[in-house]
């Protein structure tokens, strides 16, 4: 794959849609009964033992995925699988309207932030998609929805008094992206019922304050940066791409629904920023921070399917956007089987300067930034249903470090293990909850098992 995109002139289309049927073949081996599993490593912490289905932000990509297979073939196939994943989402949704093991990196927890509100998302675009088609059962996801909705973000997360989202029942940090992420959630509820009120009585405060944690400097590189949260009037002063692009959707659908110019213009400057710090091979730095400091490690790889999303959306208002360079820097994460890196440079976190061998973290893919990567290529997709026939490999080897050790990192349809020369370390049976983990000499800082 990289000697091939390294001769294109640019990333053709087939190409990319070629990769999503790969990566939708590869997340089939990651289902279990009752949904979607594995692992899952972050920025924040990782989760490496609780292996079972996470109802997180992962079906966000996975539903709207399918979706936009469904739109570009007219094959009932991937309707069917998202409805699958639909249903997963309905079995586990909990009396409060929460939905079990929606924390990802803190799963099995609920009340995941803005998880649950992506599984919104989901759940009330497919409800859409079924009700143009006389399908009754989009009553069922939608009220689903509204449940979590009106149950959960809004009772327990909305503080009346500020106007604005908590992050956490017991944090009051208003973290822009969460709350871009529960906007489209309302407005997809808006759309599907007509309901005006959740608009004017959520939407609007909630872009406002995303509007207001923005960097207004126009002669300074960081100007368009969005804060990463804000306590009170005090923000982080941590700029993240990734999450500075997730909140441009939410801006340029609300400016859509309102005409408040603000919104717009807040996202093309929320563009240019990122931009404006992307590397030359189409990466992005993990964080800026407020004092001009950079921590470039770990890079997203799946997860700049959000950012490429992100592009896509202000392309739309004849913004000249070129995604080559980061099309090109998501492919070369492609593994044989199917998934797809989640970063390079986990193992560069502490010194935040390159290592050679790539650490596992960043060889393991994770459904939860798979699906981004899935979302994306799939929305790529143009016309047509003979698709490709994608058939993986029985098993993919890599050489990796692993706490400090010299691993090979192995991959099946049906197991995930990582070997040292004593014998593994770390072993998950695809399908199970549990996965099991021998502790090795060194213990490095991210690597944590709750």
């Amino acid at each position: 794959m990289r000697g091939f995109l390294s001769e294109a002139a640019d990333v053709s289309r087939q190409v990319l849609a070629f990769a999503a049927l790969q990566l939708e073949a590869w997340l089939d081996t990651m289902r279990g009964p009752d949904g979607y599993g594995g692992p899952v490593v972050h920025w924040w912490q990782d989760n490496l033992l609780y292996t079972g289905p996470g109802l997180d932000w992962r079906y966000e990509g996975i539903i709207l995925g399918y979706l936009e297979l469904y739109r570009s073939t007219g094959d009932k196939r991937w309707l069917e699988k998202a409805c699958r994943a639909g249903e997963d989402l309905l079995r586990g949704q909990l009396p409060s309207g929460n939905f079990r093991s929606s924390c990802f990196e803190a799963n099995p927890g609920t009340g995941g932030t803005p998880h649950e509100a992506a599984c919104d998302i989901a759940l009330l675009r497919l409800a859409w998609v079924l009700r143009e088609q006389g399908d009754t059962t989009w009553e069922s996801l939608a009220a689903a929805a509204w449940c979590n909705l009106r149950d959960y973000i809004l009772s327990v997360l909305w503080d009346e008094e500020v106007r604005r989202f908590r992050n956490l029942p017991a944090d009051p940090t208003f973290v822009p992206n969460k709350a871009a992420t529960i906007a489209e959630a309302l407005l997809a509820w808006a759309d599907l019922t007509g309901e005006r009120d959740v608009v004017n009585r959520y939407v609007v405060p909630s872009l406002d304050g995303i509007v207001e944690a923005q960097v207004r400097a126009p002669y300074s590189p960081l100007d368009g940066a969005i804060d990463q949260g804000v306590f009170g009037s005090k923000g982080t002063g941590r700029y993240f791409s990734f999450y500075i692009a997730r909140c441009i959707p939410a801006l340029l659908l609300g400016y859509e629904r309102t005409g408040r110019e603000s919104y717009r213009d807040a996202a093309l400057r929320a563009m240019a920023f990122i931009l404006r710090f992307r590397l030359p091979d189409g990466a992005f730095p993990q964080v800026v921070y407020q004092n001009g400091r950079v921590n470039r490690y770990p890079q997203w790889i799946a997860g700049v399917g959000d950012i490429l999303r992100a592009m896509e959306w202000v392309r739309r208002y004849g913004i000249e956007v070129s995604p080559e360079p980061t099309q090109f820097w998501l492919l070369r994460g492609l593994h044989l089987h199917g998934g797809i890196a989640t970063a390079h440079g986990f193992g560069s976190m502490d010194g935040q300067r390159p290592s050679g061998r790539p650490d596992a973290r960043d060889l393991l893919p994770v459904c939860g930034w798979a699906d981004k990567a899935f979302r994306y290529l799939a929305g790529l997709l143009r016309g047509g249903n003979h698709l490709p026939a994608v058939q993986l490999p029985p098993e993919v080897e890599m050489d990796c470090v692993f706490r400090g050790e010299r691993c090979l990192y192995r991959e099946t349809a049906t197991v995930l293990e990582i070997r040292g020369e004593s014998g593994w370390r770390y072993c998950w049976e695809k399908g199970t909850s549990w996965a099991r983990l021998i502790p090795g000499s060194g213990r490095k800082r991210g690597v944590s098992c709750l």
